[in-house]
């Protein structure tokens, strides 16, 4: 009997081990131990440039083959995604702006696991369900931690097997053969490299086109691969073995949207807030077409008038849209009648925001005549233009009670990020801003501004050598040859960028010491 027990127990570990010692965990195992390598390579001691989006590419490599299993391509948003995060990806290549580059950093690895979700139908909710958040939620908090362990059970049944049996694959055993040389490899290197100069200087002019070879850096590498490799590893594992729902569910079944206000108490509040903005909006016609002197408080010029409250329009524009969006999915529908006149208030509400949105715009505009250009005041725009594109969408909602508002708001959303990133806003505001200087010799230039911008600007802050101004010519020049100085020391292909190659370029050109 206890014979048949221990062959039952050797059988049943036997099984285990097969389950978990084959070729689609050992993929996985490598693609994260790949990934870890690569993310060393690009990114360890590094500025971001061309390396972003080659890491990308290898991360959709490694996807696309760990888990060709279950990822069902077909034209839908998961796939679509692509489109966006490969060119967010690129401005790292193509742009030098610090904001754009902080803020792609953190939204690009948000569209990846939203993706990876979507595309290996690990998602719970729809992509345009607000409770979408829940499920990214889910992957950020669990499947990114969860199975952690795997891989060392993995290794630990990889070695067991190893010495058990001889019958693995050939490719098996040579994938387990360089996963297990790799960092002993790497520290022998190191070792060898202090130990002789000779073969030091030659490991580390082949090293410098990847890593930098010495003993303090390879332990630092191994480290921030190791915690790479095992984050990677459990967010594929959990993608492929688990659909890791009940989390999500459990957490946003909580948070369900129930129609409570009652219809005549937001009627009444939509009739009141109408009124005061129809009011408005006929003093905004007025100011628009320019015959609003009359209506001028004594002491309060035109041009006064104008160049202010730019920042308070947009602020109650986002406020009504928020409004609004409560309103429709709050507001409990008793009859037709109530509906109808609910919709003809929103509707109002919407055309008023609009015109808000205009005279923003204007003032705006005004104010940039005035000041000239910044980050905020194009970033503000660019707002308002969203915002207007939304008021749009939530106009068609107002009438279509079946159009997806949050969809539409996604969509919108990613679109107008896209092209405000290749935009290239700095290259506006140094343009613009120097047109404006030369245009009225009485104008003054922030030339400490333009010199805080990235290197998109530089082909039009050069213009500025030859201004007759001497003292805005000699700050430029300071400016620009910290920065040739600055784009010197940057000598490592992972940190290429067209944006900063373009400017060196140029500013090689100049002789600043004299």
């Amino acid at each position: 009997m206890e014979e048949l027990n221990r062959t039952g127990n050797e059988v049943i570990m036997t099984s285990n081990e097969e389950n978990m010692v084959k070729k689609e965990n050992v993929y996985i195992l490598a693609g994260a131990i790949f990934l870890a390598t690569i993310f060393n390579i690009l990114f360890y001691r590094k500025g971001l440039g061309i390396s972003y989006p080659i890491f990308v590419l290898a991360f959709y490599g490694v996807v696309i083959f760990t888990l060709r299993d279950k990822i069902a391509l077909k034209i839908n948003f998961g796939t679509l995604l692509t489109i966006p995060i490969i060119l967010l990806s690129l401005t790292y290549v193509f742009f030098s702006n610090w904001i754009f580059m902080l803020l792609n950093f953190m939204i690009i690895p948000i569209l990846i696991i939203a993706q990876t979700l979507i595309i290996t139908n690990n998602n719970y909710y729809k992509w345009f369900d607000a409770k979408f958040i829940f499920d990214l939620l889910s992957a950020v908090l669990l499947r990114n931690l969860c199975y952690v362990y795997k891989p060392f059970v993995l290794v630990s049944e990889i070695r067991k097997r190893k010495t058990r049996s001889n019958k693995a694959s050939t490719v098996t055993k040579v994938i387990i053969g360089l996963l297990l040389s790799i960092p002993l490899i790497l520290v022998v290197i190191a070792l060898l490299s202090s130990a002789d100069d000779v073969f030091g200087y030659w490991m580390e002019r082949i090293g410098r086109l990847f890593i930098d070879m010495n003993i303090a850096d390879i332990i630092a590498q191994l480290i921030i691969g190791f915690f790479i490799c095992i984050i990677v590893f459990s967010y594929l594992w959990s993608l492929y073995y688990e659909k890791d729902k009940d989390f999500s569910k459990s957490i946003g079944d909580y948070f369900r949207i129930k129609k409570i206000w009652d219809p005549i108490i937001v009627l009444t509040v939509l009739v009141s807030v109408n009124l005061i903005y129809i009011a408005f909006t006929a003093i905004q016609f007025k100011y628009l077409f320019g015959s609003i002197s009359s209506l001028l408080p004594e002491g309060v010029t035109y041009a006064e008038y104008a160049r202010k409250g730019f920042f308070e329009l947009v602020l109650v524009t986002v406020l009504n849209v928020s409004i609004l969006t409560s309103i429709i999915n709050l507001t409990k529908i008793e009859n037709i009648i109530t509906a109808c006149v609910i919709k003809t208030m929103n509707t109002c509400l919407v055309a008023c925001t609009m015109v808000m949105l205009l005279s923003a715009h204007f003032r705006m505009s005004l104010y940039e005549q005035e000041y000239g250009y910044t980050y905020l005041r194009v970033f503000t725009h660019a707002f308002m233009f969203f915002i207007f594109v939304i008021l749009i969408a939530t106009l068609i909602k107002v009438w279509k009670e079946n159009f997806y508002l949050l969809k539409s708001y996604i969509v919108v959303a990613l679109i107008a990020y896209l092209a405000l990133n290749y935009f290239n806003v700095d290259a506006f505001i140094a343009n613009n801003n120097i047109k404006r200087y030369q245009a009225n010799s009485t104008e003054i230039i922030d030339t400490n501004y333009l010199n805080l911008l990235s290197s998109d600007a530089v082909p039009y802050m050069v213009k500025l050598f030859d201004n007759q101004n001497e003292q805005v010519a000699q700050r430029i020049k300071e400016g620009l040859k910290y920065r040739k100085s600055r784009l010197a020391s940057i000598s490592n292909w992972q940190s290429f960028n067209l944006s900063d190659y373009r400017a060196k370029r140029i500013l090689d050109e100049y002789n600043f010491e004299e």
